[in-house]
Order: C-alpha cells, then sequence, then structure tokens
C-alpha cells in the first residue's frame, strides 16, 4: 500500500542496496495457519487482496475481509482458485466499512462480534491523494483515512485479539508504514501552541499536499510505538504483539498518481517491485513471533525506526499525537473509551 517511494537517497542506501531491496525476494516464514482466523483491511487493495489469498493458500481457518468497496470478487477469486486445485476453502467473511468517517469504522465493532478468534490483524487500508480535500468528520482526507480512523480500527480491533487454540504465538496486529515518512519529516516539527493535529491538519494544495502522505504516515507510526509501549506496560491488555511492516514499492492502483509526475515517477520505476513481493513482507510481519512487538518489519530484518522520531522532539511529538487522537476520538466516538483506558498506564 506504500505510496510514497522508498526515497533511496534519503534512506542513505547505496545504488547497490536500492536494487538489493528492489528484487529481493522474502519467501513466508509460516508454513500454515490451520485452524486461525485473519482480518484484513483494505482487502481489495493491491496488497490486501495478495495477502488474502496467501493466508488462503496456507489452510487459514477464517478470513475476514474488510474494504470501502465489496470485497466479493476477491472472495470468488479465492475460492475458485482452491477449488481447482483440489484444496480446502476458508470460511471467507466480506465485510464494508467507510473509513472517512468515524462512524464507518464504527461498522467494525459488530462485524468482530462474528469472530470466536483473531490470529492475525493486517491493516492495510489507506488513499493517496494530491487533492486537498475535508472528510464529513472535519479532516483533511489522508489524515482521516491513514491516521485517525487507521487508530480508531486499531483500537476496536485491539480487544478482539485473540489466538486460537492451534497458535502458539500470542496474535499479531500489523500496521502498514511507509519510508515516505522521511521525506515529509522536515514539514512535522511540533508546534509550541495549539494542536500538533491541527496544524498539521491545516494544508494547502501543492507541495504541501504531496507530502500529506507521509505526514499521515508518520502520525501513525508514532501511533503504533506508543500503542505497543502500552499494551507491554498494562496489566489488563493480553499479551498481543502489535508491530509495522513496510511493503516497499510498488507501482499499484493507488501509487498510479506518481504516474504524472517526473521526480515521483523516475524513483518508483528505479525502486517498484511486484506488489507480490510486498505481500509476501507483511505477512510476514502479520505472523511476527513476539520478538517483532513494537519492531518495524521488512523483508529480511527488523527496521530502526526514523531518526527524527528517536529525539526528544520526537518523543515529545509522540505524546501529543497519542493525546490528541485520544480527544479527538473519545468526543466523537464515545465508545472508544474504554479501550483507552486499557491502556493508561502511569508515567506515560
Amino acid at each position: 500500500m506504500t505510496s510514497v517511494p522508498d526515497w533511496p537517497a534519503v534512506r542513505g542506501l547505496s545504488v547497490a542496496q536500492s536494487l538489493e531491496a528492489k528484487h529481493g525476494r522474502p519467501t513466508l516464514n509460516t508454513a500454515s495457519y490451520k485452524g486461525r482466523t485473519a482480518l484484513i483491511t483494505g482487502a481489495n487493495g493491491a496488497y490486501g487482496s495478495r495477502a488474502a489469498k496467501l493466508f488462503a493458500r496456507r489452510e487459514v481457518d477464517t478470513l475476514l475481509l474488510v474494504d470501502v468497496r465489496d470485497c466479493t470478487g476477491v472472495k470468488e477469486a479465492i475460492e475458485a482458485e482452491l477449488k481447482s486445485e483440489g484444496r480446502k476453502v476458508p470460511r471467507i467473511l466480506v465485510r464494508k466499512i467507510d473509513m472517512m468517517t468515524f462512524a464507518g469504522c464504527m461498522e467494525l465493532a459488530k462485524h468482530l462480534r462474528e469472530l470466536d478468534y483473531l490470529d492475525h490483524a493486517l491493516l492495510t487500508a489507506g488513499i493517496l491523494s494530491f487533492d486537498c480535500k475535508e472528510s464529513p468528520d472535519g479532516w483533511e482526507t489522508t489524515i482521516q483515512v491513514n491516521f485517525l480512523s487507521s487508530a480508531l480500527v486499531a483500537l476496536l480491533v485491539l480487544p478482539a485479539l485473540k489466538s486460537s487454540p492451534g497458535n502458539p504465538n500470542p496474535p499479531v496486529m500489523t500496521f502498514v508504514t511507509s519510508f515516505g515518512v522521511y521525506p515529509a519529516s522536515p514539514t512535522m516539527s511540533v508546534p509550541k501552541h495549539g494542536s500538533y493535529l491541527k496544524r498539521l491538519n491545516n494544508n494547502k494544495p501543492g507541495m504541501a499536499q504531496g507530502h500529506q502522505y507521509g505526514r499521515s504516515k508518520a502520525l501513525l507510526l508514532y501511533f503504533t510505538r506508543e500503542l505497543a509501549a502500552r499494551c507491554s506496560a498494562s496489566s489488563v491488555v493480553p499479551k498481543v504483539t502489535i508491530n509495522s511492516a513496510d511493503p516497499g514499492s510498488a507501482w499499484t492502483p493507488l501509487t498510479s498518481a506518481n504516474q504524472g509526475m517526473l521526480i515521483p515517477r523516475l524513483i518508483m520505476n528505479f525502486s517498484a517491485r511486484d506488489p507480490d513481493i510486498g505481500a509476501v513482507a507483511l505477512v510476514n510481519g502479520v505472523s511476527a513471533p513476539e520478538e517483532g512487538h513494537g519492531q518495524i518489519m521488512q523483508d529480511f530484518e527488523t527496521a530502526e525506526y526514523p531518526p527524527f522520531m528517536e529525539r526528544k522532539s520526537g518523543q515529545v511529538a509522540q505524546k501529543r499525537v497519542w493525546d490528541e487522537t485520544r480527544a479527538e476520538l473519545e468526543a466523537k466516538v464515545p465508545e472508544i473509551e474504554g479501550v483507552f483506558k486499557m491502556l493508561e498506564v502511569e508515567g506515560r
């Protein structure tokens, strides 16, 4: 689902390393998901649909496919392929939620009640928009979908995470990240006064909107790291693995907007790889053992958090992101207050 390329120069990678990343071919680390349940948001997307197929081909028991668009086509394609090969077809549930609004996200809560277990939750849903638009909840649409609604979905999923009897590891929830956060990072300084989220939301068309995807992903990375830390420190949250995964760059319907811009197109052409490979990286991320908790998962290793997040200013920003997100969600979605209370930890 990455829409901004990896920007090798920004990441400090050599040409050889960039080509290695492009041609890297991770293989699935889990031989079988027998008896397990997996949830995928953005299941109609290039990565989400491929991840669903990977789970299905490895004996997953139940797939919950969620998107703003009907995922019946994905379901039918998986069923037809497995039947033609004489393989077992999993139970596949197709559900719709609209992440452009908080109310639309809340539809997920009733769908989660259909599940006895939830071993893997892969949150791939997201948008890339070069047009500055406002959501019905009053947020720039990229911030709404990629950050605020993704955070809300994660908080809804968290209490539902429960390993099935045959799964030896804690359940895993994985967010999709992008090294597009690097070129956006210079625009993400924390204001001395006023809301941090509102400052990033107060956007204008042009260059600022071009960085909005990376900004939304940086906000999500802050939120994910704080969520992982709070889950570790909480005495009431059962053991779970929370991480992020970077699928790398790929030409997908989401990234096709980059075709119209010279520099992004050239960089994408240099670094893009088959989305099938990125899907493998994401499924490995959401299948990580508990050692992957709080990590950023890549093809063959974990990655460091961006340097701007490790500085003192980054720690301040992370706390601001969490506190302001909590205030916004509790004001608009009072039902989520109980989950935030579970995550209250002294000293954080």
